[in-house]
């Protein structure tokens, strides 16, 4: 598969992502606020409906309490009366009337007093009353017959008295019951309040907690998404959740910036590629030109020469011929191994060995500047996996730098070792003029150059980052100006993966 193969199956792989997203059910912020409201109406309706509920109790409890109190009054102005005929012979139509209007009381609001306690007792206060009003009227009927003198009432009288404190007693009990009834309501009317504020109180923590993760928490997945966009690290943002709100939107929209900036990072990428492969050239054409002279003197000398020359001799200098022809097919070769596209994969790696290949290809450079270049590679190093014409741009643009830094003198130095944790470590050292402390914050950033116009773009070092980046490892730089700097690039390692 080429690489623009791999590309557009990238590519298709984010459509299709997008497009699953976008296929989601909608759960917006704006649906979920009116939710909340809405849900806040009717836990306030609720409370208020009870509320009501309660007042209208209150007031039921309270009218029944007047009623018995106006019941119980009836009832103790009718003993009053009764006591008053037994001691002085008179008052007892008024006795009657009372008790008469009492049972008309207690008959009217008998259906009022279903659901309170008064089923237990209308029975027996109906039972008791009518036995009350009839023993009155026995003792009107006992009047009426013996208009002269009191006739003997012992009997009527006893039962008058039983009778009528089972009433008076009674109708207390059932007043008292309706009065606590009543100061049970008030009580829990005044708890409500309270318990709303506890309930609004932990509601609000709830909100507050509910918002901070519906709202703050892909909020701050984005700004973490973007940091690590902004590292070079091209990977589709992956959504939180599995409804589509407002944050979608923005993860499908940053998305599509992506595949844009991926896709210019690969132009800027190639166009770095292409400097490089200038700046090899130039050296590889001063590199070319000694066996190409050496190769053009000795034919020439075994032509003038090819009678006077022995075969030993004839041999030697076709040797020499086949030696220089050698040499320049390396060197050829060597740059045609970095320009050539290859397929865009991951592999294992041996860190080691690649470096010191394209370490190789600036050698000639080198050589043209009289600056050597040291190599020390730790051995028994395990695989990392990576893209190796990917990790080959970025050695290369580091050691080119390197040359660029230092002078005739100038010594470059290349390391590759044990990092620490699961990491190896290859470093590019020279002993050039450094980097100022002001201006190594900003060596990252994409056009940012400290060299003359012409020489530099400005997008090594931040290309290189990328690339990095996206190996799951880092670049990291230490310079003293006028004294040294160090790139050490830093990759994870698979020890269990073959070396590649």
């Amino acid at each position: 598969m080429t690489p623009d193969e791999n590309a557009i199956d990238k590519k298709d792989g984010v459509i299709d992502n997008e497009k699953e997203l976008l296929e989601r059910p909608v759960f917006s912020f704006r649906l979920q606020i009116i939710l909340g409201f809405f849900t806040f109406f009717i836990l306030s309706v609720v409370v208020t409906v009870g509320a009501l509920i309660a007042i209208n109790q209150i007031e039921k409890k309270f009218s029944n309490v007047q009623t018995w109190e106006r019941f119980l009054f009836n009832i103790e102005q009718a003993r009053r009366w009764e006591k008053n005929y037994f001691l002085y012979g008179r008052n007892l139509e008024e006795a009657l009337s009372t008790t008469a209007e009492a049972k008309g009381l207690l008959d009217e609001n008998l259906k009022k007093f279903e659901g309170s306690e008064i089923p237990v007792y209308k029975e027996t206060i109906k039972k008791n009353l009518v036995l009350y009003q009839s023993n009155l009227l026995k003792l009107r009927q006992l009047e009426r017959e013996n208009p002269e003198r009191m006739p003997p009432v012992d009997d009527i009288e006893s039962n008058l008295r039983l009778y009528g404190a089972r009433i008076v007693n009674e109708a207390e009990n059932l007043a008292a019951s309706e009065h606590e009834m009543v100061i049970r309501w008030l009580q829990l009317v005044q708890k409500v309040p309270a318990y709303f504020l506890v309930f609004l109180f932990f509601l609000m923590i709830y909100m507050t907690r509910f918002l901070s993760r519906r709202f703050m928490k892909p909020l701050k997945y984005l700004v973490n998404e973007t940091r690590r966009i902004a590292k070079g690290d091209f990977t589709p943002v992956q959504p939180l959740r599995k409804f589509r709100d407002e944050f979608t939107t923005v993860e499908v929209a940053i998305n599509r910036m992506l595949r844009e900036l991926e896709s210019r990072q690969n132009s800027l990428i190639e166009s770095h590629k292409l400097r490089a492969v200038g700046i090899l050239t130039a050296g590889v054409a001063h590199e070319l030109n000694n066996p190409i002279n050496n190769i053009m003197l000795t034919a020439h000398s075994l032509l003038d020469e090819y009678d006077d020359l022995t075969k030993p001799e004839h041999i030697d200098m076709i040797k020499d011929i086949i030696g220089e022809t050698d040499r320049s097919r390396s060197i050829v070769h060597n740059l045609l191994d970095f320009t050539r596209e290859n397929k865009s994969s991951f592999e294992p790696i041996d860190l080691g060995s690649l470096v010191e290949e394209t370490t190789k290809l600036a050698k000639n450079q080198a050589r043209v500047r009289g600056v050597p270049i040291k190599l020390d590679m730790q051995s028994g190093l395990p695989p990392v996996m990576g893209d190796r014409q990917k990790l080959k741009q970025v050695f290369l643009n580091l050691v080119l730098n390197a040359l660029d830094a230092v002078d005739k003198n100038g010594l470059i130095q290349v390391r590759v070792r044990y990092h620490k944790l699961n990491f190896l470590s290859a470093q590019v050292e020279d002993n050039g003029s450094g980097i100022d402390p002001d201006v190594l914050p900003h060596i990252f950033d994409p056009f940012f150059t400290t060299k003359p116009v012409g020489k530099g773009t400005g997008l090594g070092l931040s290309v290189s980052r990328g690339l990095i980046n996206k190996h799951g490892g880092n670049i990291e730089v230490e310079s003293r100006p006028g004294k040294y700097t160090v790139f050490t690039v830093i990759l994870p390692y698979y020890p269990a993966s073959p070396t590649g």
